[in-house]
């Protein structure tokens, strides 16, 4: 399982709050998107791994949908390529195991 900690790092280094203390609201709202991020991505069938490449995926789902929250449009292409990749890795490690 990726880690919700290296995520929210990374979500506050691209927000440029590293390093600041986050209200607790905020750092409540950082977290749930997180979370919503990691769903979805499992919804989707992607088996999160303690991984940077899946940490790094998390954190830019969570900072787009905070982004964009506010905005018309969906995932921008550089996004759901990205996650489409990692959905296919997925899937050819799967089929991998099987034979």
């Amino acid at each position: 399982m990726y880690r919700e900690d290296v995520a929210y790092e990374l979500v506050k280094s691209r927000l440029d709050r590293g390093g600041m203390d986050i209200p607790d609201a905020q750092h409540s709202y950082w977290m749930g998107c997180i979370r919503a991020a990691a769903a979805s991505l499992e919804s989707n069938g992607i088996v999160l791994t303690d991984s940077a490449a899946d940490s790094s995926l998390v954190a830019d789902m969570a900072v787009w949908n905070i982004q964009s929250r506010d905005k018309p449009g969906g995932m921008p292409d550089w996004l759901r390529l990205r996650r489409r990749e990692r959905w296919i890795q997925q899937r050819e490690v799967s089929t991998d195991d099987s034979e």
